[in-house]
């Protein structure tokens, strides 16, 4: 009978304690001992997204691969959730798609996920449409000197390209007048963070001028709308 050296029976032992105890873990927790992960959470999650079409995505880590979920209350028509085994082990993929809230009022909508003889409660709290969507005309809005609204009949418009930056320019047919607004990225998403520089140039003599951090809050062909605060705003025609 041929018999392992103490080294060599020391390294067999040790890889199989490597193999017993190093299970695929939940990436967003800490390496502890957690059967159920929902959203990255081992508790309960409030997601609070737009009013606008969208898809909120996050994953479920249930150890049996064995779970399910129902809703609180009324099923919500406009929160319709699907679910996709992942690729790694024990995970899943959750897609919620949401419709657009067109309401004057945030609605809610409460996912109790079950594993085992735990649960996870996923609310989502979707918010009411901004009122500057209800704006449709191109302009700068909130800004020194007051408005500047894009009217064909008496404006021109110009975009101009300097490297990856755009800018949008607003000129009356007597050319005494010229809003300008410069810093825009060229590919505009929604959540996007940047600043933008405004200035009004009449009779060769610059009247306003100022610098907004700004955020796209949506993106809808032919327009987007871009937000410094509840009273300064951007719509532009990219």
């Amino acid at each position: 009978m041929r018999f392992l050296s103490l080294p060599a029976a020391l390294g067999i032992l040790l890889g199989l304690t490597c193999l017993a105890s190093c299970r695929i873990r939940p990436k967003d927790t800490p390496w502890q001992e957690s059967s159920f992960v929902v959203n990255g959470r081992e508790g309960d999650t409030q997601l609070t997204p737009s009013a606008d079409i969208q898809t909120l995505r996050f994953s479920l880590y249930c150890e049996l691969d064995e779970w399910t979920v129902r809703e609180e209350g009324t099923p919500a028509d406009w929160a319709l959730l699907s679910s996709q085994k992942s690729r790694v082990e024990h995970y899943w993929d959750i897609s919620v798609q949401l419709t657009e809230n067109t309401s004057s009022s945030p609605r809610k909508a409460v996912f109790i996920f079950s594993c085992e003889d735990k649960e996870r409660r996923v609310s989502i709290v979707q918010s009411v449409e901004d009122p500057i969507f209800r704006i449709q005309t191109v302009g700068a809005y909130g800004v020194p000197g007051g408005d500047v609204v894009y009217d064909p009949e008496h404006f021109q418009t110009a975009r101009l390209y300097y490297g990856d930056k755009m800018s949008f320019r607003w000129m009356d047919l007597s050319g005494a007048r010229v809003a300008s607004l410069s810093g825009f990225p060229r590919a505009l998403e929604p959540g996007m963070l940047f600043t933008v520089s405004y200035s009004v140039v009449e009779n060769g003599f610059t009247r306003a001028g100022a610098s907004f951090p700004v955020q796209v809050i949506r993106v809808r062909e032919p327009l987007v709308w871009i937000k410094k605060d509840e009273s300064t705003y951007f719509i532009i025609r990219p």
